[in-house]
C-alpha cells in the first residue's frame, strides 16, 4: 500500500527580534506558525562598527548567518524585523511612533533595507514626547512595541485598562487602553544589574552563581518593612551581608537581582497599576521573578510566552501588505 507523504510546510515570512544584547530569528508558516527558531549571539553591542559602512557590512553578516540558508531556499521570502537593529546605532534607523498609538502600521510606516540578499524591512518604535515644560523627560521603545502587538493578538478583547511590563536589559512598563498603547516608561534594571555583578565591587564580593530563591526572595523584602535607603545604599549592603557570614557569595547574584528588580517594581508599581490588569510578557525566568516581585505587593499577574514578537512580526507584516491578504497566528485565531 503507497502512503501519500504529508508535504513539509511552506515557509511565509523570515521574522526577527534584533536587540542590544541578543536576536531571535524565526522561519514562520502559514497562520504564523512558528516552522524554526535561532539564537544568535548577535545583538547591536556585538554587530555595531567604528563608521557606517564597517557597520553595514557587519549588520548583512550577522544577517545572513542566522537567516542565509532560509534565504537561499526561498530567495522571495519577505523578510521583517524589529528591535535595535532599526536604532540610530542600528542597520538603518526605523524613526518613532508617537504616542499614543493604536500600532496599526501599514507598509509607509515600514524602513526598508536593501542588502545582497534582498530586502528588509524594519518596524518603527515607539517615542513618548516630553512633557511640555521639560520636567519629565521622554521615553522610547524597540522591538517592544512588536512584542505588545503580539500579546494583544492572543488576548480576548477587554475594557479594562492592562498594563504589559516586558522585563530585560531595558525593561518596558506599557498602558494599554481600549487597545492602544497610552503611555511606558523604561527602567534600566537589567543593564544595571549587568554592570554592578560584572563590572563592580559586588562582582569581586561575589563566587560562581547558584540560584538561589530564598536569597532573590530576601532581596524583594529589603527596605519595605523601613524606609528604603536608596538603591545605591541597599546594593552595598549585600558586600556587608557576605563579609558578617549572613549571605553565601555565591547567593550574591540572585540576592542583588531582588534588590534591583524591588526598587522598579516600587518605583513604577503606583503610576501603572491602578484599576488595571498585569500582565508580564519575555522571558519565562524574569517573568517568574517579577511576578514574585509583584506579589509582595499584593498583585497577582499573568503571563505570555516570550514569543510574543513573532507573533507581532507576522501581524505586523499582514498589516502592512507584505503576505498578501490578511492573515491571523493560530493562536490568534483561538483567541477570538
Amino acid at each position: 500500500m503507497i502512503q501519500n507523504t504529508p508535504a513539509p510546510p511552506t515557509p511565509r515570512l523570515i521574522a526577527l527580534d534584533w536587540g542590544t544584547s541578543s536576536q531571535r530569528a524565526w522561519l514562520l508558516g502559514d497562520g504564523g506558525r512558528i516552522l524554526d527558531v535561532r539564537r544568535p549571539d548577535f545583538g547591536l553591542l556585538g554587530t555595531a562598527g567604528d563608521d557606517p559602512a564597517s557597520r553595514t557590512r557587519a549588520y548583512e553578516a550577522a544577517f545572513d548567518e542566522a537567516c542565509g540558508d532560509w534565504i537561499a531556499a526561498a530567495p522571495d521570502l519577505p523578510a521583517i524585523a524589529c528591535g535595535m537593529v532599526g536604532s540610530a546605532q542600528g542597520w538603518r534607523e526605523a524613526g518613532y511612533l508617537t504616542t499614543p498609538t493604536d500600532l496599526a502600521i501599514d507598509a509607509d510606516d515600514l524602513t526598508t533595507v536593501n542588502h545582497p540578499r534582498g530586502v528588509l524591512h524594519l518596524v518603527p518604535g515607539l517615542r513618548v514626547a516630553p512633557a511640555a515644560d521639560g520636567t519629565v523627560a521622554g521615553d522610547v521603545m524597540r522591538g517592544e512595541e512588536t512584542q505588545i502587538i503580539g500579546a494583544l493578538g492572543l488576548l480576548p478583547p477587554a475594557d479594562r485598562p492592562l498594563t504589559i511590563v516586558l522585563p530585560g536589559t531595558h525593561s518596558k512598563w506599557a498602558r494599554v487602553e481600549n487597545r492602544k498603547i497610552v503611555s511606558f516608561a523604561t527602567s534600566m534594571s537589567g543593564e544595571l544589574y549587568g554592570l554592578v555583578i560584572q563590572h563592580g565591587i559586588l562582582g569581586r564580593t561575589a563566587t560562581t552563581a547558584v540560584r538561589d530563591d530564598a536569597a532573590f526572595e530576601r532581596g524583594l523584602t529589603t527596605g519595605t518593612s523601613t524606609p528604603s535607603r536608596g538603591l545605591p545604599a541597599e546594593l552595598f549592603g549585600a558586600r556587608a551581608l557576605v563579609l558578617d557570614g549572613l549571605l553565601d557569595p555565591a547567593s550574591l547574584p540572585d540576592y542583588v537581582s531582588g534588590v534591583i528588580i524591588a526598587d522598579e517594581i516600587r518605583h513604577l508599581v503606583p503610576h501603572y497599576t491602578a484599576e488595571s490588569r498585569i500582565l508580564l510578557c519575555g522571558n519565562a525566568d524574569l517573568c517568574r521573578r517579577y511576578a514574585a516581585a509583584l506579589r509582595v505587593h499584593g498583585i497577582v499577574s499573568d503571563i505570555v510566552a516570550e514569543e510574543a514578537a513573532a507573533h507581532g512580526l507576522w501581524r505586523v507584516a499582514t498589516d502592512a501588505g507584505l503576505l498578501g491578504p490578511a492573515q491571523f497566528t493560530d493562536l490568534e485565531k483561538e483567541s477570538s
